[in-house]
């Protein structure tokens, strides 16, 4: 005669836990598919996160690791992300809602057509895409509220549940502002409460009665590193500097030192000056300078008080240069005299 063993009742309350987690989890990923999956950030213009990744901003935190994890509810402007903590996405990455003129660098903008571009780990169905910017007298030293921006979005796509490119790109018309504004994106996933947040700190010039810096020079070249040097602009709080039109960093000094550079290669450098407001000054006129190292052609050091013709090379700041024509005691930098060897 065969006799059947049951389980005991500790046994059977596991087994009955067990099976109850694994239908939460299945109902889970049911009801929320985009919270584990649908990651992005703003590439273009670059998000004040993605600058931290880069190392031009410093001091952020996370954002520096994961700038595609910057995710709040969505529904901006009644609902998403309260006031003061717009920028960290709902305090992801609190670093982020630190707000002043001069604490984050800020990409070139133009008024007009402008594309507006995504990198998105995950391509997740999307109910829309959608752009705010700051009003023209918002307060740029006061953490980022509602009243700081336009709340009608100056461009907005719906996808209405496609899903969209990995690299997504829209052409935005950007309303016309002057100075450093922020510009707010915002990507809404289907089927979860869920938004992926981005600020780009942006400058559209103008506004500004700084003038640009002058006597931009490199003090001292290395085979991988630059440090420069230019005058003190009257009303300036910061400086931004720029390689080859690309900001790579900020000075509340009148110079900066650029490391990890390449050796035998010539570099480009401008430096913009702001004001308490944000507001940016013209570049300053473009200095070349090349780092040492390599295997390329010294000239002779270039003196005040030669005359020179077409055609004589020198060297100056490590940077190889020939005259167009006659010339004595112009510095090869900065003028129409002198031109680059490559």
């Amino acid at each position: 005669m065969m006799i059947l063993s049951l389980p005991n009742h500790g046994v059977l309350r596991k087994l009955a836990f067990a099976g109850g987690l694994l239908i939460l989890v299945v109902l889970v990923m049911v009801l929320f598919p985009g919270k584990s999956s649908a990651h992005g950030y703003l590439d273009s213009p670059a998000s004040r996160a993605l600058l931290c990744k880069n190392q031009v901003n410093t001091d952020c935190g996370g954002a520096s690791y994961e700038p595609q994890s910057a995710e709040a509810p969505k529904g901006f402007p009644n609902g998403g992300p309260a006031d003061g903590h717009i920028a960290s996405a709902s305090n992801t990455f609190p670093k982020l809602d630190e707000q002043s003129s001069t604490r984050w660098s800020k990409v070139p903008m133009k008024a007009g057509p402008q594309a507006f571009s995504w990198q998105l780990n995950a391509a997740h169905a999307t109910t829309t895409f959608k752009y705010f910017i700051t009003k023209q007298n918002w307060n740029p030293n006061a953490p980022l509220t509602r009243d700081s921006f336009d709340l009608t979005p100056f461009c907005q796509e719906d996808l209405n549940g496609s899903s969209p490119t990995n690299y997504h790109t829209i052409n935005c018309n950007v309303p016309e502002r002057t100075g450093y504004q922020v510009i707010l994106a915002i990507w809404e996933v289907s089927g979860a409460p869920t938004a992926y947040i981005s600020v780009a700190d942006v400058d559209f010039g103008g506004g500004s009665p700084l003038p640009a810096p002058l006597n931009l020079i490199a003090s001292a070249v290395t085979d991988n590193s630059v440090s420069l040097n230019w005058s003190s602009v009257t009303g300036a709080v910061s400086y931004q500097i720029y390689r080859n039109n690309v900001s790579v960093g900020t000075s509340t000094a009148t110079s900066y030192t650029q490391t990890g550079l390449s050796s035998g290669t010539t570099y480009n450098y401008t430096v913009v000056a702001i004001d308490s407001s944000g507001h940016s000054s013209p570049a300053s006129a473009a200095l070349s300078v090349k780092t040492t190292g390599g295997t390329t052609t010294t000239y002779p050091a270039w003196s005040a008080t030669t005359v020179y013709v077409g055609g004589n090379k020198v060297s100056y700041n490590g940077v190889n240069y020939e005259a167009k024509w006659w010339t004595q005691g112009e510095i090869p930098t900065g003028n129409n005299v002198w031109k680059v060897i490559p």
